[in-house]
């Protein structure tokens, strides 16, 4: 409503961005005249302040992600900047409310051999989630062929049963090679195409095998899920490897073999599993959303006021 012109120019629409990467950003997401900038790290709060972004228009809840991972509202504790947030109430039947952290409630083990069971999977197997996102990406195919055999070797020498999932997302060809593959005795395989329920999956899962993209890695710390990142996007994506490295939660390889080799130790120690799933909740942020949506509309909620007020500030004068 101001043709593009800036705050200091008489702009009065209100500007935010919202920053979804996680690790590192192009200088392109930070903007001075912004009146406030989402930021979901510590490492993108100082990119946007060393971007000239001053920290009263700095806000760090977390990366905003889809509804299946938000928060049971009873369960998050409210930031102060939240509990007085004049939307609380609407936003409250979508659950969320806070930025707090995931409650490890949700790996209880009687919800996840429930969700198991329903999903037609194996109760109460180690599983392995392998996934490439949508298009299936990543070298998807030999990833899962080298985990599938790295399980069946540990199986026979364990005497334990092992469960893998691999969701092709839209990689026809990948989901009939690996639909096709004999996968032998001791681990069950699941092959999926595209889903639309990933927070089932995840939570179905004791570790998942990743590209590093800041959704998914988002998501899995929601689920107390340990990362093995097997690619990256160079650029926005190379910065979530270390946010995963250096929380605890996850390692980067982009060899089939070395990651089979690694989730395969993963595995045979709960002690790590668990330390890694407790660094993964600790990173997770499943009030974000609704904390960067209350917030926006509140910053429209006050625009809208001022402008009626202005206006009618301007009628009395008039008369």
């Amino acid at each position: 409503d101001t043709n593009g012109k800036s705050r200091v120019n008489g702009r009065t629409t209100p500007f935010a961005t919202v920053v979804t990467d996680l690790g590192g950003a192009h200088p392109t997401w930070f903007n001075p005249g912004v009146d406030k900038c989402f930021v979901p790290s510590d490492a993108l709060n100082k990119a946007a302040r060393d971007r000239d972004v001053t920290p009263e228009q700095i806000t760090q809840y977390g990366l905003p992600i889809r509804r299946g991972f938000w928060a049971d509202r009873s369960s998050s504790s409210s930031t102060p900047a939240a509990s007085t947030n004049m939307f609380g109430d609407l936003f409250a039947s979508f659950g969320g409310g806070g930025s707090g952290k995931s409650s490890a409630s949700i790996k209880a083990s009687g919800t996840k051999s429930k969700l198991q069971e329903e999903l037609g999977l194996v109760k109460n197997l180690p599983t392995v989630l392998i996934v490439g996102g949508g298009d299936g990406m990543g070298g998807i195919i030999p990833q899962a062929k080298a985990m599938g055999e790295k399980l069946r070797q540990k199986a026979a020498e364990d005497g334990v049963e092992y469960q893998m999932v691999v969701v092709c997302g839209n990689n026809q060809n990948a989901q009939k090679v690996l639909s096709a593959n004999d996968w032998g005795e001791g681990v069950e395989v699941e092959v999926k195409g595209f889903v639309n329920n990933m927070d089932e999956w995840m939570r179905s899962s004791d570790v998942i095998v990743t590209k590093a993209g800041p959704g998914t890695i988002a998501e899995a710390s929601i689920c107390g899920l340990p990362c093995m990142l097997s690619s990256y996007l160079p650029g926005q994506e190379e910065g979530n490897v270390p946010f995963v490295e250096d929380a605890g939660f996850g390692t980067y390889s982009g060899n089939p073999t070395k990651i089979a080799d690694t989730v395969s130790t993963w595995l045979s120690s709960p002690e790590m599993l668990q330390t890694m799933q407790e660094a993964a909740l600790e990173a997770a942020r499943p009030s974000a959303t609704i904390d960067i949506a209350k917030d926006l509309a509140t910053m429209l909620f006050e625009h809208k006021k001022q402008a009626s007020m202005e206006e009618t500030k301007s009628k009395m004068i008039a008369q």
